[in-house]
């Protein structure tokens, strides 16, 4: 059994926006962590609710936004006030059970690779309500990708029983509730400053992050102990059906996605998955999904921005690309248990 550690300082960095009715129990379950985290910065994205005046009240540092930048946006702001040698990111729907970052960093310095793993994440389980009641159906335990470039929440709507117990190397975590190295956020931030890519404004920039960790050499560890709850308005399961405003931004960002990090190398590995992909979203754009139309001519618009990102982030890479585009190739589910290294 590994010694007992002391816990490393920690701040926790949560974005609202319009999040009043979920934020004091999401509040309240960062006040009972054990440890305490050393800040808890709410960066307001211009709510037009009271979701400044609870976090105040609840003793956070707030953040106001004068108009609302998306996730990316707020997370950067919010990180870039913090300086703990860890940062915890939370959706302002999730509460994290008391000792869910204690778990997270004993399993992280209990590896022999500890100083290469650059974040953590838990297996989260689905809530309702407004307290974040929990319910019996998982919401997350770590991410894993496809041949297609596709990234999902692994068993996400799978029966709490049949959450994976072996802690496990996962491509990334979910932007929900993971926990990030300092180092390494400072190691993949873009020359701009921005650890979230902004253009993408929410949805898939988590695997954005993932997929440049990855390439820098920085392993996420999934830790099925750690765990945390997540109400989660999108539920990937379900389907995009009616939501017009989220399909508009994932279409953009799947092609945004891969214009920052695929490689020659990968689309040669993952062909033809991406590209019969690619064929049927665009069909779908132009026929049955008009709404969404308009994410592949801003993706479009993006391009030259998406071209400069991605000579920078391979320019920088120490895995090779047959190394990050195994992740997306691997049978057995896209995971590799602890001593599969």
């Amino acid at each position: 059994m590994p010694g007992v550690i002391e816990t490393p300082d920690f701040d926790v960095v949560i974005v609202a926006f319009n999040d009043a009715e979920t934020l004091p129990a999401c509040l309240a379950a960062v006040e009972a962590l054990n440890p305490k985290p050393c800040r808890l910065v709410v960066v307001d994205n211009a709510s037009s609710d009271d979701s400044a005046d609870i976090a105040r009240n609840a003793g956070a540092e707030v953040l106001s936004l004068e108009e609302n930048t998306g996730f990316a946006g707020g997370m950067n702001r919010g990180i870039e006030t913090t300086n703990a040698p860890w940062v915890l990111l939370l959706n302002p729907d999730c509460a994290p059970e008391p000792d869910c970052v204690t778990q997270l960093l004993h399993e992280i310095h209990a590896r022999p690779q500890a100083d290469e793993i650059g974040s953590a994440t838990g297996l989260l389980i689905r809530a309702r309500g407004a307290n974040l009641v929990s319910t019996k159906t998982v919401d997350a335990a770590g991410m894993v990708v496809t041949p297609s470039g596709r990234h999902f929440d692994r068993s996400a709507g799978s029966p709490q029983e049949a959450a994976p117990q072996e802690t496990a190397w996962v491509f990334g975590g979910t932007g929900a509730a993971t926990l990030f190295r300092r180092h390494a956020l400072d190691d993949v931030v873009y020359p701009d400053g921005q650890v979230f890519p902004e253009s993408f404004f929410c949805y898939r920039e988590d695997a954005e992050l993932a997929w440049r960790l990855q390439y820098r050499g920085w392993h996420c560890l999934y830790v099925p102990t750690a765990r945390a709850l997540h109400q989660r308005g999108f539920r990937p399961e379900s389907g995009r059906r009616g939501q017009t405003w989220i399909n508009r931004h994932s279409v953009k960002n799947r092609f945004l996605l891969r214009a920052h990090c695929a490689d020659v190398g990968w689309h040669l590995r993952c062909f033809p998955f991406w590209l019969i992909r690619d064929l049927l979203v665009v069909a779908a754009c132009l026929t049955v999904e008009t709404s969404s139309l308009p994410g592949l001519i801003e993706a479009w618009r993006q391009r030259h921005d998406a071209a400069s990102r991605r000579r920078w982030v391979l320019s920088r890479a120490t895995a090779s690309s047959r190394q990050v585009s195994r992740w997306f190739r691997r049978p057995e589910g896209w995971v590799k248990l602890i001593n599969d290294r």
